[in-house]
């Protein structure tokens, strides 16, 4: 398997992106049992997040990635009380709002990629 950048090979040696830097830096990466988001916060896995028919890396990482861009957007707004903002525990949820910037950069890079038909990942 060939990763394209935003992806790379995380410390767990699965497919992953990295936002943002230093002490906030929150790295997913994809398991065969869903994904696991390192950062400030410890470990979170995703195990409930269901992707219909075969969907390519990038896309499944594009729709994760949208998922914590709305908990982030939502907490930026009203904190843990906002609409989306209950996505994830509490403290994954204000590290991911603190990466924010980061976050839509790397989401718009692999949405701009699959627009484009341009494959960031090859077997």
């Amino acid at each position: 398997m060939t990763l394209s950048a935003p992806f790379l090979i995380s410390a767990r040696l699965l497919p992953a992106v990295s936002i943002g830097k230093g002490e906030e830096q929150i790295t997913v990466s994809l398991s065969p049992s869903g994904f696991i988001l390192d950062g400030p916060f410890g470990e979170h896995r995703v195990t409930d997040l269901t992707l219909r028919g075969n969907p390519s890396m990038e896309s499944a990482f594009e729709t994760l990635l949208s998922f914590m861009s709305a908990a982030a957007e939502s907490f930026r707004y009203k904190g843990m009380d906002g609409e989306n903002a209950d996505l994830f525990p509490a403290p994954v949820t204000e590290a991911i709002a603190q990466v924010s910037s980061e976050l839509e950069c790397v989401w718009f890079e692999i949405h701009s990629a699959i627009e484009s038909e341009e494959s960031l990942v090859t077997e």
